[in-house]
């Protein structure tokens, strides 16, 4: 998610891999950049949707589970959220791919 169309860094990324059999997941990759100060890994949210289907539950909670010790501060709080709904978007996203 970014401001502009070009030439910005974004506000909030999502890169995630999805292994799927149907719409249950066999493995995830998750890794979220734009709201820290390096990009890193959501292992425990991965771990969240293995074996699951994707579902809004589903992918609220891996959301949440991939912020939960994020530590805001007053000028970035807002990227907590940010970061929430672009995780959710990229994760719809990947599985309604056609390979």
């Amino acid at each position: 998610m970014r401001d502009r169309e070009s030439y910005e860094f974004a506000l909030a990324s999502a890169a995630v891999g999805l292994d799927l059999d149907g719409d249950s997941v066999r493995q995830a990759r998750i890794a979220l950049g734009g709201v820290a100060t390096v990009p890193w890994r959501a292992h425990k949210a991965e771990q969240i949707l293995a074996g699951e289907h994707l579902n809004e539950a589903i992918l609220n909670k891996a959301a949440e589970v991939a912020f939960e010790d994020a530590l805001p501060r007053n000028h970035n709080a807002f990227k907590v959220e940010l970061g929430k709904q672009t995780l959710i978007r990229a994760l719809r996203e990947t599985a309604a791919m056609e390979i």
